[in-house]
């Protein structure tokens, strides 16, 4: 199953008197904090989805002339040394452009393209959330599953990222999100057959709705930190 890893950083951030996802945290941009960890949970999934393609098998020690081991791995009995293989994986970090970013500022456009992930302007961001969710949705139609992140949540961890991956590629269901304290939140991931539903939302509204008309399809991670699921508001 191919992922696309999509962040949505165009809000106007009324509520917090600046642009918020410029404001500092812990020495970074706060957009940033959702940014790299985006960039692991992608190398994570370029890795496990080679490796699902080409059913590889187990890994295997074995001796080199000089007598040093070697960690092998079994590709359909064809045995090739393992850093060869993540050699070809990561090369020019091909992994990144799995991650869209829709912003409509400048600082975030150029901080985004220098990591390698591609980058898609909101003309329209007063139009909503609905019009970043559409352009960051037909910039990746080909994958099989888009997982939606907002960036205003800095303490989002990668292990509830790759959780929610992996609960949605286990479970059989079209639609993963998270939850805490009974309140869904983000991020979400939406399976292709959702997304016609998704390009026909307007205005300042996300994919709750598709969720709400399809919550037999849609498999919830609990999480237990309210703290990774707030939106930052206020300055700290």
């Amino acid at each position: 199953m191919k992922i696309a890893l999509i962040m949505l950083a165009a809000g106007n951030s009324r509520r917090f008197g600046s642009n918020k996802l410029l404001y500092e945290i812990e020495g970074k941009p706060m957009y940033r904090h959702i940014l790299e960890k985006l960039m692991i949970v992608a190398e994570w999934l370029e890795e496990t989805e080679c490796i699902e393609k080409v059913e590889c098998g187990e890994h295997l020690e074995k001796q080199n002339e000089e007598g040093y081991k070697e960690e092998h791995i079994e590709c359909n009995k064809v045995i090739a040394p393992l850093g060869e293989i993540k050699g070809k994986l990561f090369k020019q970090r091909e992994c990144y452009k799995r991650i869209t970013v829709v912003t409509q500022y400048e600082e975030i456009e150029q901080g985004a393209r220098s990591m390698g992930v591609n980058v898609y302007i909101n003309p329209h961001p007063d139009e909503g959330i609905s019009s970043s969710l559409k352009i960051g949705l037909k910039a990746n139609l080909d994958v099989d599953a888009c997982l939606f992140t907002v960036s205003d949540q800095p303490w989002l961890t990668i292990a509830t990222i790759r959780q929610l991956i992996t609960l949605l590629k286990t479970s059989g269901k079209g639609i993963a999100c998270v939850s805490c304290e009974g309140k869904l939140g983000n991020p979400c991931i939406f399976t292709k057959k959702y997304y016609d539903s998704l390009l026909s939302i307007n205005g300042d509204k996300g994919g709750k709705a598709v969720i709400t008309a399809h919550r037999d399809d849609t498999v919830v991670l609990k999480v237990n930190d309210v703290k990774e699921l707030t939106d930052m508001d206020v300055k700290l």
